[in-house]
């Protein structure tokens, strides 16, 4: 199908501006709203932006055009009395129908484009604030989201099960200023990460004393270690400071591939971290209960 002509069509198109009574023309515009448009060769070709020639004449480029800005201006009112102008005044009809049609037809497919544009934006942002909420529930369960109202505690101690999660709560509050210690970054060197169970012993001494050192420094102090039972715990609530602990409930994969052997004999021993503490309190009560007996006696032996 051949491209219609981009200047017959910009004079058709003025041709319908100019019978809907809205140039775009600025005098044109000023002669409607004073009652006093007239449509011929002359305003359609000013409406256009073309030269008149091209459909004032009888031998013009565009007589289309030309006939069909005559039954516009109503020129041909009678019956054509011969089949040439039957012909000429249904083509120039024809003509007119087109570019009707084409102006219909451009407006139309604007609307629809815009209208899927409008849609497929509303499912695109429907789809992203879908996965931030999604990723913001994941990030409440794996990171720390501290409480600027709380005062934050001197030391954090994170427990858990390999690749629950711990090191990446940890971050959490490397971000917020506190120092991070953990096990495993004993068996890290140069050469990367290399687990050995016969040293996990010396890991876990080390990882206490860096605490130790940090905390007498004034340092804050987060340790992401397994803490299974409260024999883990005690060496750090030993050290004297105000601590929390938190559980790490990711079920993941360990990133530093712990033995399965290993994994299963520690969740053979893991205890609750309810009665972890309770077991502590309870220790920490004997403790504080033996002191004072034990200077209750010595003032007696001293009197």
């Amino acid at each position: 199908m051949s491209q219609p002509d981009p200047i017959e069509q910009d004079f058709l198109e003025a041709l319908h501006r100019l019978l809907e009574g809205k140039p775009q023309n600025k005098s044109l515009k000023e002669s409607a709203k004073a009652g006093k448009l007239k449509i011929n060769v002359l305003s359609v070709a000013r409406e256009a932006g073309r030269s008149r020639t091209l459909i004032a004449l009888e031998d013009c480029r565009y007589p289309k055009v030309r006939e069909a800005v005559k039954l516009a201006q109503g020129g041909k009112k009678s019956l054509p009395t011969t089949y040439t102008q039957l012909i000429e005044n249904l083509r120039a009809n024809l003509a007119t129908v087109k570019a009707e049609r084409r102006l219909l037809e451009t407006k139309m497919a604007g609307h629809v484009l815009a209208r899927r544009k409008a849609e497929m934006t509303s499912r695109r942002d429907s789809a992203e604030a879908a996965r931030l909420r999604n990723r913001v529930v994941e990030l409440e369960k794996v990171v720390h989201l501290p409480q600027k109202e709380a005062a934050l505690p001197r030391l954090v101690l994170i427990r858990g099960l390999p690749g629950s999660g711990k090191s990446t709560k940890a971050s959490g509050y490397r971000e917020d200023g506190y120092q991070h210690f953990e096990a495993d970054q004993f068996f890290q060197s140069e050469d990367g990460y290399a687990f050995d169970e016969a040293k996990l012993s010396l890991a876990h001494a080390w990882c206490l004393e860096q605490t130790r050192k940090a905390l007498a420094d004034g340092e804050h102090v987060v340790v992401a270690n397994v803490f299974a039972t409260e024999h883990d715990v005690q060496p750090y609530a030993d050290l004297g400071f105000g601590y929390q602990i938190i559980d790490a409930t990711h079920k993941g994969k360990s990133i530093h591939q712990v033995p399965a052997d290993v994994v299963k004999r520690t969740k053979a021993i893991w205890v609750p971290t309810e009665e972890l503490l309770k077991k502590i309190t309870a220790k920490s009560e004997r403790t504080v209960s033996s002191k004072v007996t034990s200077l209750h006696s010595a003032r007696k032996d001293k009197e």
